[in-house]
């Protein structure tokens, strides 16, 4: 007798994909966690009481704009947020241009992924803000914070560089209650007047003492 070697039968419910496939899913799931990183964190900022912009479109260098997060307001300056939802392990330096991702499971000899550094990036979008806000008062003072809302793992170095979500939360209780009058209050005026019309609940009013 002859026995047969019943094969396996892929699921035609899961084709495998092709590279390209997979990369297009990466960027798409990409997009996604995005998204819901940077809910997380507006709905922490309304909650603030501060003023807040979001998703704010600014001039850049050359004629170009970029796109910030999210902006609030505080006696202290203005505070430039920039928000990123990973996962695996995230090793490198605050100065470093690149930052190495690695995921549980994969080869120890496998390349890590190389992320651009979120702390230059938003250094570049702090940048813009600067240039916006010198016209009023060079002394005004502008914050670079980047969140992690994600389920990465920091190296030491990266974690004091960056917030989680319960330290931007700790962070904005220690501001206590907005009343930015005069250059910041002008400052933030001249940002919101920079940007392209947004809708409403893009933006958290200035409060200020002021009549």
């Amino acid at each position: 007798m002859v026995r047969l070697r019943r094969r396996g039968v892929r699921n035609p419910g899961h084709p495998r994909l092709t590279p390209h496939e997979q990369a297009v899913w990466r960027s798409f799931r990409a997009g996604i966690q995005g998204d819901k990183g940077e809910n997380a964190v507006s709905d922490i900022l309304n909650r603030s009481g501060l003023p807040v912009l979001h998703d704010v479109i600014l001039p850049a260098q050359n004629e170009r704009t970029t796109q910030i997060d999210h902006l609030f307001l505080s006696v202290t300056g203005i505070h430039v947020v920039e928000t990123k939802r990973y996962g695996g392990e995230l090793t490198g330096h605050p100065e470093d241009e690149r930052w190495r991702q690695r995921f549980a499971g994969e080869d120890a000899d496998a390349p890590p992924r190389l992320i651009y550094s979120p702390l230059i990036q938003n250094a570049g979008h702090c940048r813009a803000v600067y240039a916006l806000v010198r016209l009023v008062d060079p002394a005004i003072q502008v914050f670079n914070h980047v969140v992690m809302a994600g389920s990465a793992i920091l190296s030491p170095a990266l974690a004091s560089r960056t917030l989680s979500l319960s330290a931007l939360e700790t962070l904005l209780g220690s501001l206590g209650r907005n009343d930015s009058q005069g250059s910041l209050a002008e400052a933030w005026r001249r940002i919101e007047l920079a940007r392209p019309a947004r809708k409403s609940r893009d933006v958290q009013p200035v409060i200020s003492s002021s009549r």
